[in-house]
């Protein structure tokens, strides 16, 4: 099995009452907890990492997905950043939310060099 750096960027925006930078920065915070929690528990996950921009409400998460195939590296990559956005509260329409993932369509995922991160 190969380890395959992927990378994602994701902007948000509040699903409902106040939008303030530390909410935000807590909602980023629940997400790279919820992200070390699954490589605790899955030795194919590699280094997870976050780099946000609080006033523009984005993310962009970096991580190391052990698998077969890059198609499969991708398929588990972005299960578990959405397993991670779930778990800090987000993107689930039945559960009252602090923010929301501004487009209705995920972003592929995308090969990252160590020059890129």
């Amino acid at each position: 099995m190969t380890v395959h750096h992927l990378g994602v960027d994701l902007s948000f925006a509040p699903a409902s009452g106040p939008d303030r930078d530390e909410d935000f920065d807590a909602f980023v915070e629940a997400v790279m907890d919820a992200l070390c929690d699954l490589e605790k528990v899955d030795s194919g996950l590699v280094d997870p990492d976050i780099t946000a921009a609080i006033a523009d409400r984005s993310i962009s998460v970096v991580m190391g997905v052990e698998a077969d195939t890059f198609r499969d590296a991708v398929r588990l990559f972005s299960a578990n950043v959405r397993t991670a956005l779930h778990a800090a509260e987000c993107a689930t329409p039945e559960w009252q939310v602090p923010f929301r993932v501004v487009d209705d369509d995920i972003p592929l995922a995308s090969r990252v060099d160590f020059a890129d991160v």
